[in-house]
């Protein structure tokens, strides 16, 4: 009988640990993304106008598998300013736009900041 009890007593704490590790994870892994998201606004390309509104786009949004960060105002200039690309005109091309690499460091940032978090929380 005794065994029986401790068993759903130790079930249970397991299950009381898990919840409170999701819980944490989850708290901090939204943290991260909004401070990557900010991280983003102050890295991101300002040099034209139309630049400037790429930079102050970055949000985060929760999907399905967690959480995401992108940017609402030019997500398809992300791409092309992360690897750069074909300069073109009318007449051909006449070079190439240099890579401006802003998202890479700072998705490297977030991935060990959140792992730091969550193990400082733990």
């Amino acid at each position: 009988m005794a065994e029986i009890s401790l068993s759903a007593q130790l079930v249970k704490i397991l299950d009381d640990y898990d919840k409170e590790v999701h819980e944490v994870a989850e708290k901090e892994i939204q943290s991260t993304a909004r401070a990557a998201a900010k991280k983003l606004r102050s890295e991101s390309p300002k040099g034209s106008p139309r630049r400037r509104h790429y930079a102050e786009g970055w949000a985060t949004k929760k999907v399905d598998g967690g959480i995401i960060v992108y940017n609402r105002t030019n997500p398809q200039l992300t791409h092309l300013l992360e690897n750069g690309h074909i300069i073109r005109n009318g007449k051909g091309t006449y070079g190439r736009a240099p890579a401006i690499k802003h998202i890479k460091p700072v998705e490297e940032w977030a991935n060990n900041e959140v792992v730091e978090r969550i193990e400082a929380k733990l």
